[in-house]
């Protein structure tokens, strides 16, 4: 499960950005460019001790998110 506050989940709940596996692994897949800048700059953390590691949870999150896009683009013919 993703760290998220609850402002982050609901964001992304509601852009249908946030899916579940059957192992009950999240992942962020489906964000534009412009709704991953907007969720990066409005994430907001509840847990005082993750503000220090803010920066290395967000690498983690965003290198998941971008593999899940990459996993679910088709291949474009060339």
């Amino acid at each position: 499960m993703l760290y998220l506050s609850s402002r982050g989940r609901e964001f992304l709940n509601m852009v249908g950005a946030l899916v579940v596996d059957e192992c009950g692994d999240e992942t962020l897949i489906g964000l534009t460019v412009p709704e991953s800048d907007y969720f990066l700059k409005h994430q907001e953390f509840t847990d005082q001790r993750l503000i220090h590691q803010g920066a290395s949870r967000f690498q983690v999150l965003m290198d998941r998110h971008l593999l899940a896009r990459q996993q679910a683009l088709p291949l474009k013919p060339a």
